[in-house]
Order: C-alpha cells, then structure tokens, then sequence
C-alpha cells in the first residue's frame, strides 16, 4: 500500500515536508536522492522545495544531486512506456473537427441542436474544444462517453434525450480515436487508461507525493500498480488521518461539515477592488516590519485583481512579483498578431487604428518613413468620415489625409502575404514569421532586459506553434484564412505562461491552489468570495453537478473539500494570515462571502453575516504605509495657470463668446491655445457632426433652383439626393452602419422640413444669401475705441417679397429645441451672443437694422420643426452688445483665470487639465488666510 505520512501544519508544507526527507532518509540518503521523483501540485512548489533543500546541503557543505520534481499532472508519462507518438494539441483539435463531420448530421444535432455552417471553421475548432475538455475530464476519471450511457440511466433525469446524446458522443469519440490511430498517434488520456487496463505501470525511482490531497481516478489507479515504491506526504496533523483515503488524497464527506478555526480579526471585508487593493496595503503595514518582503504571499483567486494589487504595492516601494506569471498571448508578438488577424478578417478602419498603435508597428512605420504626424491625422480623419472599413478611395482633401494613406500603403505591404484567400494551414508559417522578423528583427534583444525577454520568449513560442503547425498530418491540414492561422498561434501562445525573475526580495502573488504548499509564513489572500474559493459549477453543458456526484467525478462537494483543506491548512501553518472579502465587483456587481467563512458555530456565522451586510467603514486616520501622501494647509493640485499671449486678439469668432462666459480658462484652452481632442473612437455621428451634415444639405438646398419652390414634393426630391450625395462624399461607400441609421433619421426631418419651408415660401418669403460670411476687416464690434474682429457664418438671410423685411436665420438641429430667448440668457444674464452679433455681421452687406433673428428648428419630434423668433427688443440687443464689449475686455486683458467652478457642459475635453472630478486646488484668485482647504 501507498504509505501515508502526516507532517502537521504548524508550519509551511515545503519546510514541513524538506525536514521530514531529512529524518526518514537520513541526511546522507538525502543528499543523493537522483533516483526519487518528487511529485506536488503545482510547478511552483516544486522549485521551492528543490531550493530549500540546496540552502539545507548547503549549510552542511553538501553537494545535493537533486531529484526529479514534475507536477502531478506530468507524474503519469513515467509510469509507462508510450507506444506511439501523442498527438499535440493542434492534432487533437483537428481530430475532433474530422470526427464531428463525419458523423451524420442528423446524429450531431443531438449533441448541439444548431451545428455550425460547413464554412465557420472557427466555430468548429470552438466545439472541438469543448468535447476534447470533456474527453479529458471523464478520462482521468477512467470513463469514456460510453461508459456515461452505461451509467446514466441511474441518475434522475437522466432521459432517453441524455441517452441518445451521450451515444452520438460515443460515436464521435470512437472516430476522433480512429482518425488518430490511423496517422499512428496516440491520444494521451486513451493511452494512460490503456496502461490502467493492461498493468503496464512500472518506474525503478522512489515516488514522494508532496500535498498532492486531490488526485483524480487514473492517477491512482496507476499509482496503485507502483504503490510499494510511493509515499504520500500530507500536511496536516496525525489526529486527523481518517479524513484521508489509502491514497492521502481528501474524504470529502469528512471536510463538507468540517468546522474551520478563524479568528475574526483575519477578515478583512471591504466594497470594491479598489478596497481590497488598499485592504492588502494595510494588511502589510500591519505586519510592520516583522516579514522581509520574500516572507509575504498574497492570493490572488481573481487574476483581474493583480495588475490593481502591484500599483498600490509599488506606491508605497514594495517590489511585487505575480510568480503565475502572464500568457504570452498578451506580449507584444501576441499583441501584434491579434492586432493583425482583426485587421485581415474585418478590414476595418477601427481594426487598422489599433494595429498602427501597436508600440512596434509605430516604429516599423518611422523605419519606412512615413512622414507626418500621422497618428494625430488618423484621429482627425476617422473623427471627420467614420469610415468602417478601408475599402474604397480615401476621402477630404488629400493633404488632410496623406500621412495616414502612407501608413496604410505601408501596412498593406507588410500584411500582403497574409491577405487573400483560405489556403492549407502550413502555408502561413513562412509569412507570420516573416511579419515578426520585419516587426521584431531590426532592434537588438537583450535577454537581460525584461521587455526584451518577453519580446524573445513570445517569439520563440510563435515560432513553437508554426513548427506544430507545420507537422499536421496530410489528411487533418485545413484550409484556413491568415486571420484563422493567427489566431491558432495565439490560442498555443495563451497556453504558455512568462514568468518574471525571482530576485528574491519580492512579495509573491499565487493562485489559490499554489498557496497551501508555499512556506512564506504571512500571508494576504483577496477576493475570498463565493464562485472562487470555493469554486462551483452548477451549469456544465454535458456533465451537471448530479451525474458528477453519481460518477464519482469531481463535483462541488469535492472542490469545497480540496479548498476547505487548503483554507485549514493555511489558518494552521501562518504567522499571519488576512482574508479578504469583496462585496462588489469591478463592474458594481454584487459579491457573496465565500461559504468556508460560515464553517463555523451558528453564532459566529450570524455574526459574519451581519459584518458582511453593514455598511462598509470609510478608512481614513493614520497613514497605512510609510510615504502614504498626507493631506497638508492646502492642495498642491491645480490646473496649469495660463502664460501670456504671443500677440494680441484682433478678431473674435462670434461663437467664442459663449465659451468665454461659461469658462474664460476653457476658453483660453480652446480658442487660444487651440487644443482639441482627437478621437477615433466614435461609433455613430455626434451632435457636431450630425449638426454639420444637416447644414451641408440645408446649404446647397439654398442656392438650388429648389429655394424658391413651393411644392413639398419638389423640396424633398432635392433634400434627398443631396442628402445621398453628402453620405458619399463625406462618409465614402462604407460609413459605420450607425451612420447609415442616422443619416435616415436626418432624411425624416428633411422631410418636415420641406413641408415648413414649402409653406414658409408661401407666406411671402423667399431665400436671399445662404452660407455667409464677412470679408475679414468687414465686421467688427468697436469697444473702447479699437475695434474687434467677428468672424462668423449665417446659414442664410430671407426677404419677403411684399414688405422687404429680412430675417437671419440659424438652422438648429438639437434633439429637444431650446428658443433663442432660453439659449441665449438665463434669468435675465446673457450667456450666448451668437444671434445679436450677427446684426453686426450682415452691415457689410448694407442692410441696415432693425433685422430679425431667429432659430429653424428641425428636432427629434418633427411635429415641432419650424421658426422660433427670437422676440428681443433693441434694448435687449443693446444690453448683448454691452454683455460682448464685456468680454472683449476681458480677452484683450488676457482675463482667464481662475477656472469656473461649475464645470461648462459638454467640456470632457478639458476634464483632465481642469481636473474635473479630482481634488480641486485652492485657487491664488480664492485663497484667503486661514481658509479651510476645499
């Protein structure tokens, strides 16, 4: 029988377990342990293990000749002899797809009801991942999909639609191990079970089991065949043996009403990810300097948590290290090619924007000199046309967009041998590597630098997948696209892991399952929360949590065991342990406490429940860690104060105005320094655009023989093709599918606009100028004696053709319409000029006032489409030219500062120079001696 040992937990399992080796081999015996496989759950723990017993030869100026440490998972290949070679994971996953289409249609169906379409090859391979899942689950149980149609029929609600499901996925298990057997490979789980069934296990060395507590059905039924050569370390106390099987893996009956030792003091329960992030800061400050960093471990069960955990950690200098490691998929070279299969598969504009802002594809393209700034054309372009795909000339004038076709002239050189059609898979080796050696190959690596590192180890794992790509057999290549082979590359990228170096004077980050055998003896574990520790899985698409349990497989009862072990084992073995518990998620949602915090007497767990359910403590008081930032007499944060202008303001646009009394330092940004964003984000028109596009239309309406038409029939025939005639020139033959949706929502109020200007004709009033703007030097508002500039453009002047009375109009395309009168002054104080100062525009046109001023109108409810006067009297407009020689001042005297306290509507643009929404400065202009800071 396998021997079982129990070590205790007072102590880290890999110290625990190092000593041991020492008293039962004896020191001499240790030292030379090249014949013993040491087998633990995870890499980690191994390579831990291996150095704690070179400090201990060490110190005893040994020299140790290490033994074989592999993780459990791997222990089975040396137990046997394999017979034919294994299909990789590529191989496996083609198998698959050739098994499931050689089945009969009406047979698939009863394994998913929909199949996908004989073209959808990503589809495909998706389904062939989730059977191989499956294969491999059931298989280490020892069961293939036959043996689930033996079994079923005990389990309740096993019906006869289970029954001939689980037979059609015997038949293409049978066909996906036929299609192997006739390449001559073999499947790695059929072989394992083929070892079972003819006891063919054997191995010379001393196997040593390290925590391994949750071993599945195959591996002890191969250890079974080695057993007088194995023995089983466990970390826990001896009194606790009959919770153990022969094997030392966990009775799950014994641990489910097990009771846990917590103390509530080890509970931290905070709000959102933000808070544990800060919670695990704390939780070091507390440990105050009793623990070198490499004596600390955090857990990390939520991996999204990381990057949030080593940026308030490296606030305070302490130097994390997340020992998991991250997929290579998401390195540069993976980067790079995600980016490239997006663009080669979409060909669209937003796909192209990403790829050309990868780090090194900005650099590649300097290297082919593309000239310009590019990037910032890029925004500008996509802002202006909303282009969804490249497909088709490039739009504007071409020195708005030169640099930019450059760029994509470029790109599309670089990606040349990846376009085109679907061709057999190993025909895309030579081009992928080409695109990461014309991308990656210039610049010297340094293996030294860990951005170099990644840079090479993602390279060669790309490099890794082609060589795999590249040795399917004949008979299972596929025709794929270049985007598909790229992606298939990925999914081998994702599979491996870059781990950073281990200086040694880190704190680690591990996964849950890594914690219980790491010997660091403080420990902070995060996002102790319901759904990751434990886990569950209720809602299995093949294998529900009732046919597990009545298989004997890995069901719930058995994940709370192996994790309520692990939480015991971790509350035995630390000198300090914190558990923290988020109530909310990153996205607001609610989390629930995990279950083991309630493994506990009915008091204690009414008490956790009601902690968990108060409102959460707003932290606050002492610093947590030293060189936390301390609130002073005032902010030092503040907006960069504005710098004297070059040269004076000579002229002003009369839409200006209204910047300068909402905000005078926003309007500096803008109108003076003349910063804007730039986006290529957008994904419909927005109101500036769509605004723009209605006034285009409504401009070349104007000069039209239309103009004058009074048929509504007439009026909308034109607004219709110029309309069409617009989208093109603007939006190209491939605008965004919003845009197309919005254009027709313009063309609906186009059309109650024609039904009021059919009538408006009838009344009398005929179109006189449209789209005018003063000569510079012809308009202007003298103040103080000089004269200021205004700039500005009227959509259009009527005349009526009986009186001679004119009227300037702006057309107004806001959903819900506002009048003159409310958009341009509240409670009597004027906060837009636009409309009275186009009364000084038109003077260089001789018409001499009174003139009227008045919005039309086309809005989302077009049963309101029409005019809005504006109904001021000349002491009204008297007081707005007051209210602009007011602001004239103010620009001349360069008067803009400080900012306004109410952040100006629709000004997200300045949001983070004003820091809007952050800690706000006292302000020079506001600060008054022994003012409380704000």
């Amino acid at each position: 029988a396998i021997e079982r040992v129990f070590l205790g937990w007072n102590q880290p399992g890999l110290t625990v377990a190092a000593d041991y080796l020492l008293q039962r081999f004896g020191a001499s015996d240790v030292w030379d342990m090249s014949d013993a496989v040491v087998a633990t759950p995870g890499g980690r723990a191994g390579r831990r293990l291996l150095e704690i017993l070179v400090d201990l030869a060490e110190r005893q100026s040994r020299v140790l000749t290490p033994p074989r440490i592999v993780t459990v998972g791997k222990l089975p290949e040396l137990l046997y002899k394999r017979k034919k070679p294994f299909a990789g994971d590529l191989c496996q996953r083609l198998a698959w797809v050739e098994a499931m289409r050689g089945v009969e249609p009406a047979r698939l169906q009863r394994i998913v009801p929909s199949p996908p379409s004989a073209n959808d090859r990503a589809a495909w391979l998706a389904l062939a991942d989730v059977l191989a899942r499956l294969h491999r689950e059931l298989a280490a149980d020892g069961f293939d999909f036959a043996r689930v149609v033996e079994l079923g029929p005990q389990v309740e609600g096993f019906g006869d639609a289970e029954i001939q499901r689980w037979r059609a996925l015997a038949e293409v298990q049978q066909k996906y191990l036929d299609t192997l057997e006739s390449l001559g490979l073999w499947d790695l789980q059929t072989a394992r079970l083929f070892a079972i069934r003819n006891g063919l296990c054997g191995i010379d060395a001393q196997i040593i089991l390290i925590g391994t507590v949750d071993l599945n059905r195959s591996q002890r039924a191969m250890l079974d065949q080695v057993a007088d050569r194995v023995t089983a370390l466990i970390v826990a106390p001896p009194e606790l043996a009959s919770c153990f099987d022969a094997h030392g893996c966990l009775l799950a009956s014994a641990w489910l009403e097990r009771p846990i030792a917590l103390d509530d003091r080890q509970i931290d329960m905070v709000d959102d990810p933000v808070d544990q992030a800060e919670a695990v800061v704390r939780a070091v400050a507390e440990m105050d300097g009793q623990f070198r960093a490499e004596d600390i471990s955090i857990g990390v069960p939520d991996e999204s948590l990381v990057p949030l955990i080593e940026q308030h950690l490296r606030q305070y200098d302490v130097a994390v290290r997340y020992g998991v490691g991250r997929s290579l998929a998401g390195a540069p070279p993976g980067r790079l090619l995600s980016a490239a299969a997006d663009f080669l598969e979409s060909r669209q504009f937003a796909d192209f924007a990403a790829l050309v802002r990868h780090p090194d594809v900005e650099r590649w393209l300097e290297r082919q000199n593309v000239a310009g700034d590019w990037l910032a054309q890029l925004d500008r372009y996509f802002s202006e046309h909303l282009s969804a795909s490249l497909d088709g000339p490039w739009l504007g004038e071409p020195e708005q967009c030169d640099s930019v076709r450059q760029a994509g002239d470029a790109v599309h050189r670089l990606l040349q041998e990846l376009s085109g059609p679907a061709e057999p898979l190993d025909r895309w080796g030579r081009p992928i590597a080409e695109l990461l050696l014309a991308v990656f190959g210039p610049s010297p690596l340094d293996p030294a630098q860990a951005s170099d590192h990644a840079v090479l180890s993602a390279c060669e794992e790309a490099c890794n997948a082609l060589r795999e790509q590249a040795s399917i057999p004949a008979a299972l290549v596929p025709s794929l696209s270049a985007a598909e082979a790229l992606r298939l590359v990925l999914d081998a990228m994702a599979e491996k892991r870059l781990t950073p170096p281990n200086t040694g004077r880190s704190v680690e980050m591990l996964g849950w399952l890594e914690l219980p055998l790491d010997d660091a003896p403080a420990l902070v574990v995060t996002t102790f929360n319901e759904g990751r520790v434990p886990g569950s899985l209720n809602g299995d698409l093949f294998l529900p949590n009732q046919l597990r349990r009545a298989m004997g497989i890995e069901d719930n009862d058995r994940r709370y065991a192996r994790d309520a072990y692990a939480l015991a084992v971790l509350a035995g073995s630390r000198r300090f342990l914190r558990l923290v518990v988020g109530r909310r998620n990153a996205d607001g949602d609610p989390m629930m406490p995990s279950r083991l915090l309630f493994a506990c007497d009915p008091t204690t767990t009414a008490q956790r429940v009601r902690r968990f359910c108060e409102t959460p403590e707003i932290l606050g008081g002492k610093p947590v860690a030293s060189g936390v930032l301390r609130p002073g007499p005032r902010s030092v944060f503040e907006p960069p104060r504005p710098t004297p202008l070059t040269e004076p303001v000579r002229s002003m646009r009369v839409t200006e105005f209204k910047d300068y009394l909402e905000c005078p330092y926003r309007y500096y940004l803008r109108h003076r320094l003349r910063l804007a964003a730039l986006r290529d984000s957008g994904e419909e028109l927005d109101g500036r655009h769509f605004g723009t596009l209605a006034h285009l239309v409504l401009g070349e309406f104007g000069k039209s023989d239309a103009a004058d038409a009074e048929q509504v029939e007439s009026i909308e025939q034109f607004l219709d093709a110029e309309l069409d005639r617009q989208l093109a020139a603007q939006f190209g033959r491939a605008p965004l599918s919003a845009v197309l949706v919005q254009a027709e929502q313009l063309r609906v109020r186009l059309h109650a606009f024609a039904r009021w200007q059919a009538d408006w004709a009838h009344q009398g009033w005929r179109i006189e100028q449209v789209e005018i703007a003063p000569p510079p030097g012809k308009a202007a508002l003298v103040v103080d004696g000089s004269s200021m500039g205004l700039r500005g453009r009227i959509d259009r002047i009527d005349v009526h053709r009986d009186d001679g009375r004119r009227m300037i109009l702006d057309y107004k395309t806001s959903d819900a319409p506002e009048t003159p009168e409310r958009a341009h002054r509240r409670n009597g104080r004027w906060i837009d000029l636009q409309l009275p100062l186009y009364r000084h525009l038109v003077r260089w046109l001789a018409i001499a006032e009174p003139v009227e001023v008045a919005y039309v109108v086309l809005p989302k409810d077009t049963a309101a489409t029409g005019l809005l006067p504006s109904g001021w009297t000349p002491d009204d407009l008297d007081d707005a030219d007051r209210a602009a020689s007011e602001v004239i001042r103010g620009v001349r005297t360069e008067r803009f500062w400080p900012p306004a306290k109410k952040r100006p509507e629709f000004s997200e643009d300045f949001a983070p120079i004003c820091l809007d929404g952050q800690f706000r400065a006292i302000l020079a202009a506001e600060a008054q001696p022994g003012a409380t800071p704000s």
